[in-house]
């Protein structure tokens, strides 16, 4: 019987998409969470790039000295010989990085690289999950029309 096919068929299909709408939460939850997490650490890093800035912008100023870590940075002799933290010579670059690492402890770019990474994962089963729900919305919806005019033919339901 066409009918009993069907419906097993059906049954199936409820099944499937019961299990893909769970995954579904759980990727979109997942990706929230780390969307989140992303977010905060990008907040991190402008903030980061901009304390960056303003040491790069007084490491050139014979005028100005820079507190590190409770230490006082003094730049030596003449614009661009380097600064000096414990008897080392910083060029501007390790200087901005080492002062801009310590304005902003909480920035680390090897956690925004992975989750920016895993962002971009998990973004990517939200959208596959979200393809498969419909799919399966779809193929559910049509075998139900079709078991019911299979059922309705067969007299198994009201209708002539």
């Amino acid at each position: 019987m066409a009918v009993a096919g069907l419906l097993a068929q059906y049954m199936s299909i409820k099944s499937q998409l019961s299990y893909v709408q769970l995954q579904d939460t759980r990727w979109n939850n997942m990706a929230t969470a780390m969307s989140k997490k992303l977010s905060e650490m990008e907040k991190y890093e402008e903030k980061w790039e901009s304390q960056s800035e303003t040491a790069s912008e007084n490491y050139v100023s014979d005028e100005k000295s820079v507190t590190l870590d409770g230490q006082t940075i003094k730049q030596k002799g003449m614009k661009g010989a380097g600064a000096c933290i414990s008897g080392w010579q910083l060029d501007v670059d390790q200087f901005a990085e080492k002062y801009a690492s310590a304005k902003v402890k909480k920035f680390d770019p090897d956690k925004l690289e992975e989750y920016t990474d895993l962002d971009m994962e998990y973004s990517a089963m939200v959208a596959m999950y979200d393809t498969l729900l419909e799919e399966l919305k779809a193929q559910a919806d049509g075998t139900k029309q079709q078991l019911s005019t299979e059922a309705q033919d067969n007299h198994m339901l009201g209708g002539s």
